[in-house]
C-alpha cells in the first residue's frame, strides 16, 4: 500500500474519529440542555400557578384563577388535566376554546395527552389547583427533539468527513509530492548518475532530508570524478609499459629458445595482450563516462555487420561445442560507428558462447522495425540464465553474473557496450529466466547517412 493512500486513510480516519467524538459530546450537552429546558418550563408553569393562586386568594376571585388555568390548559400540551378547589370541592377545568394570537387550542383526544402520573397540588388560602402532567407527551417531545438533533449531527458529520477528505487529499498531495520527487532522484542516483539535486522547499523534516540527499549526491559526484580521473590516469600510464613488454617478448620469441622458456614467454605475451585489452576497454569506458568519446559515423549495414561478426566467432563456438546461427534480413546503409557497433556484437556473442554449455544453441537476430526507423539485434542463448540477484549489476563497471564454471572476464564488456549504445541514442537490455537462457538485445535509431551532393 502506497504512502499516499496510507496518509489519506490516516487523515480521513482521524477526522472521522474526531468529528464522531465531538458529535457525541455535543449530543450529550444538547440532551442535557433539552432536559434542563423542559424542567425550567415546568418550573415556570408551577410558579405561575402559585402566583395566580396567591392573587386570587387575596382578591377572593375564583374566576381569576379559573380563567388563568383555562388559558394555561389550552396552550400547554404537557398538561394532561387541571382541577381547581373553590373552598368546597375539586372541579375540573376545561381548556379555553378560542384561539390566542392566531394559535389553535390543542386537540386532546390523542392518548398521549392522558394523565399518567400523580398531580402536582398547589393551595393558597381557600383556593387550590392540581396539575396533571402527561409524562408520555414530555418523553415523546424529548425524543422528537433528540431525533432532529441526531439527524442534523449526521448531516454535519457527513459534511465534515467530505471536507476533511478533500483537505486530506490536498495536504497529502503536497506532502507526498516532495517525497515522490525525492524517490525519483534516488532512483537516478542508484543508476550511477551522481550530482542530481532535489528542489528544497520548506523547513520541515522532508526539507532536511532533501538537503542531506543533495549533499550526498554532490559528494558522490566528487568521488566519482576522482575515481574516473584516477582510473584514466592509471590505465594511460599502463598502456606504454604493456606495449613495451609485448614488443620485447615478441623479439625474444624470434630467437631460438628452450621449449620451457618459450612456453613461459608465450604465456607472458598472452597475459600482456589480455591486460592491454583490459586497459584499452577501461580507457574507452573512461572516455565515454567523461563525454570525450567521439563517434566516427560512417555508412554501414548493421545486418551485414552482424553476419560478419557471427562468421568470425563461429569457429570459437564450434570449438566449445555450441551451435551459432544467425537470422539477418537484407539490410540497408545507415549512419553508425562501425567499429563500436561491431564491438557490441562481439561482446554479446562472445558472452553467449562463454556461458552456453556444450550442445547448446545461440541464435543471433538482426532486423529493422516495421517502419524502418529502428535497428534491432537480439542474441539468445540456451545457457543457465541470469540469477535475480545479478540482474541489477550486469551493465555496471566490473559487474559480472555469478557463475559456477570457469568462465571469467573483466566485467567491463557490458558496461562498455551500454556506453556505446547510449552514444548512439539507443537502448540495451536483456530478458532471462533462470535455467532457460538469456536474450540480450539492443536497438539504435536507423538514421539515414549524410551524403554530399
Amino acid at each position: 500500500m502506497k504512502l499516499y493512500h496510507k496518509l489519506n486513510a490516516a487523515l480521513v480516519i482521524t477526522a472521522l474519529f474526531s468529528a464522531g467524538l465531538l458529535s457525541v459530546i455535543f449530543f450529550r450537552f444538547q440532551r442535557s440542555g433539552i432536559i434542563a429546558n423542559e424542567r425550567q418550563k415546568l418550573n415556570l408553569i408551577s410558579q405561575g400557578v402559585k402566583n395566580i393562586l396567591a392573587e386570587a386568594s387575596l382578591a377572593r376571585d375564583p374566576l381569576m384563577l379559573v380563567d388563568y388555568l383555562s388559558n394555561l390548559y389550552a396552550y400547554h400540551p404537557e398538561i394532561a388535566a387541571i382541577e381547581t378547589f373553590n373552598g368546597k370541592s375539586w372541579q375540573p377545568v376545561r381548556p379555553r376554546g378560542a384561539s390566542f394570537k392566531g394559535t389553535v387550542p390543542i386537540n386532546r383526544d390523542s392518548p398521549q395527552f392522558l394523565k399518567d402520573g400523580p398531580p402536582e397540588e398547589f393551595k393558597a388560602g381557600a383556593y387550590g389547583a392540581r396539575l396533571y402532567l402527561s409524562r408520555k407527551y414530555l418523553l415523546g417531545e424529548r425524543s422528537r427533539l433528540l431525533a432532529e438533533l441526531s439527524k442534523r449531527l449526521y448531516y454535519s458529520l457527513a459534511g465534515a468527513v467530505c471536507v476533511s477528505a478533500l483537505l486530506a487529499l490536498v495536504l497529502n498531495f503536497h506532502l507526498t509530492r516532495r517525497l515522490r520527487a525525492l524517490s525519483a532522484e534516488t532512483k537516478v542516483l542508484g543508476e550511477g548518475r551522481f550530482g542530481h539535486q532535489v528542489e528544497i522547499s520548506g523547513s520541515d523534516e522532508i526539507a532536511r532530508l532533501a538537503a542531506n540527499f543533495n549533499a550526498m549526491s554532490q559528494k558522490l559526484l566528487e568521488l566519482e570524478t576522482i575515481k574516473k580521473d584516477f582510473s584514466a590516469c592509471v590505465t594511460h600510464e599502463l598502456r606504454s609499459p604493456l606495449g613495451a613488454i609485448e614488443s620485447h617478448v615478441s623479439l625474444l620469441l624470434r630467437t631460438r629458445r628452450p621449449k620451457a622458456e618459450k612456453e613461459s614467454l608465450e604465456r607472458i605475451k598472452a597475459n600482456a595482450a589480455r591486460l592491454a585489452n583490459f586497459v584499452t576497454s577501461l580507457l574507452d569506458l573512461a572516455k565515454i563516462e567523461r563525454g570525450k568519446m567521439d563517434l566516427h559515423l560512417t555508412e554501414a549495414d548493421p545486418c551485414a555487420l552482424a553476419r560478419d561478426v557471427t562468421a568470425f566467432l563461429k569457429p570459437k563456438a564450434l570449438e566449445n561445442g555450441v551451435t551459432l546461427e544467425i537470422s539477418a534480413e537484407p539490410g540497408r546503409l545507415i549512419s553508425l560507428d562501425r567499429e563500436l557497433i561491431a564491438h557490441v556484437f562481439t561482446n554479446l556473442i562472445s558472452n553467449a558462447i562463454k556461458f552456453t554449455p556444450a550442445g547448446g544453441r545461440i541464435a543471433v537476430g538482426a532486423a529493422f522495425s516495421g517502419d524502418g526507423k529502428i535497428f534491432r539485434a537480439r542474441i539468445k542463448d540456451s545457457g543457465r540464465g541470469i540469477a535475480a540477484e545479478d540482474r541489477g549489476k550486469l551493465f555496471s563497471v566490473f559487474g559480472q553474473a555469478s557463475s559456477g564454471d570457469a568462465a571469467t572476464g573483466t566485467g567491463l564488456g557490458l558496461a562498455l557496450a551500454k556506453g556505446i549504445i547510449d552514444l548512439h541514442k539507443g537502448r540495451i537490455g536483456f530478458d532471462s529466466q533462470p535455467g532457460a537462457g538469456a536474450a540480450f538485445w539492443f536497438e539504435i535509431p536507423a538514421k539515414e547517412p549524410l551524403r554530399n551532393n
